[in-house]
């Protein structure tokens, strides 16, 4: 017996829709990105993103993520609106060597969830 999947395209048809167009609507910006989803992060290893955020880097040919706490500075303070020209791509912690690689949309805030090294 197939599993159906809880979540993806063929659940949440109205949104894969809207970004699917948001995708054609900019497509040199959508070669760079792609949709994930958080829920085994989230329900398997018990991951709070308000309060833990991800860090990656590569050793030989395996990328290795971590959790760690955010920096106490950072709160949703820190984030900047969507569309807002003094948007900051990089989050809290980033340095010239680690930067922020991925983000999750709150609202119309966007939120670093994983640094990259």
């Amino acid at each position: 017996m197939k599993t159906r999947q809880k979540y993806g395209p063929s659940q949440d048809t109205a949104f894969f829709k809207d970004v699917m167009a948001a995708f054609a609507k900019h497509p040199d910006a959508a070669k760079r990105y792609s949709i994930r989803y958080l829920g085994h992060e989230i329900d398997r290893l018990k991951i709070d993103f308000d309060r833990q955020v991800a860090e990656s880097h590569i050793e030989g040919e395996r990328i290795v993520t971590t959790f760690v706490d955010r920096p106490e500075s950072q709160d949703d303070s820190d984030e900047e609106g969507l569309g807002n020209s003094s948007i900051t791509d990089f989050g809290d912690g980033a340095t010239p060597n680690r930067f922020c690689c991925e983000w999750k949309i709150v609202g119309n805030r966007s939120k670093c969830v994983k640094f990259c090294t």
